[in-house]
């Protein structure tokens, strides 16, 4: 059984690894990190999602279970940092909402999907669609508004709220999701042409994903204040994924379900808690910094999972 899960975690942190190795070297530069991220996500993603989806019932994707142990891990892992975070008055309440942001959107669509698929296969891909199929919206919209309504009271929710919907309307990942439950829910056959072309996107996408994080991480630096990345981190990282594991048990989801959530809430949060804070000119620093030590906490908290979860 070790043996085994070395053959599978291997290639994903040789991959990583290798994403370094050609930066670091000069063979992968801005503009192509900067391509391959938008090939990634705009194709190699949207790709895998529809084939995972529209090739089970629509019952299957729809799972409140999952969602409770998930939501429910988000909810209080967010609420903690931002009550931590507030409490030595050294962030503001934008500074700590953006912060505890970042200590709950994992990088699902770049990390998520390879790591899931290579340790659990097309059963773990279902779980990791049922979770990433609310994901964004779930987590952008409620961070938005508290956001705005923290910088100017005076706003108006249902205005923010609609140009938040309207934007993750456009998202490809989103879209992709919504065709695949549209062809699951009507019963039809994809032709073999369409298989075979979306199956091989879906191959491509771990490898070229892998190396994109590898990638990312070369020229990263610790900045800003670090006991407030560090706090973020560890609860992304250690803490999240306990807690789907405290709410999973509790609604007796089986091991083979409640697995790839736990794998998905100790992933490293993506660019989109980057962004947030850029958007925002809040925190960016500590945010850059939180995803960072959280990526290389991964490193060593996802294997270790990994063996657990493998001999329970």
């Amino acid at each position: 059984m070790l043996l085994n899960l070395i053959d599978q975690l291997g290639p994903i942190f040789l991959l990583v690894a290798a994403g370094f190795a050609l930066t670091k070297i000069g063979l992968i530069g801005a503009t192509a990190i900067d391509g391959l991220t938008k090939m990634t996500f705009w194709t190699l993603i949207p790709a895998t999602l529809f084939l995972t989806i529209s090739a089970n019932r629509v019952s299957e994707l729809f799972n409140l279970s999952i969602w409770i142990a998930y939501y429910g891990a988000v909810s209080l892992t967010a609420i903690s940092v931002f009550i931590l975070l507030r409490a030595g008055k050294k962030n503001s309440t934008p500074e700590a909402i953006v912060l505890a942001f970042g200590a709950i959107f994992s990088n699902i669509g770049m990390l998520g999907i390879p790591v899931v698929d290579i340790l659990f296969g097309h059963e773990g891909l279902l779980v990791l669609a049922t979770i990433l199929c609310i994901h964004a919206i779930s987590l952008l919209t409620p961070t938005i508004l508290l956001l705005e309504w923290s910088r100017n009271r005076t706003g108006n929710p249902a205005a923010i709220l609609g140009k938040t919907l309207r934007a993750q309307i456009c998202n490809p990942i989103i879209i992709a999701i919504i065709c695949g439950i549209v062809v699951a829910a009507s019963g039809i056959t994809l032709p073999p042409v369409a298989t075979t072309f979306f199956g091989m996107l879906k191959a491509a996408m771990p490898p070229i994903a892998l190396m994109l994080i590898g990638a990312g991480i070369y020229g990263q630096k610790l900045r800003g204040n670090l006991g407030a990345s560090i706090t973020g981190a560890v609860a992304k990282v250690c803490i999240m994924p306990g807690l789907v594991f405290i709410i999973g048990s509790l609604l007796h989801l089986p091991l083979r379900i409640m697995a790839p959530a736990i794998m998905i809430a100790a992933l490293p949060p993506g660019v989109n808690s980057v962004l947030m804070a850029t958007t925002y000119g809040t925190a960016r620093e500590r945010t850059a910094t939180t995803m960072l030590v959280a990526t290389l906490l991964s490193v060593v908290v996802l294997p270790v999972l990994a063996i657990i979860l493998a001999f329970d």
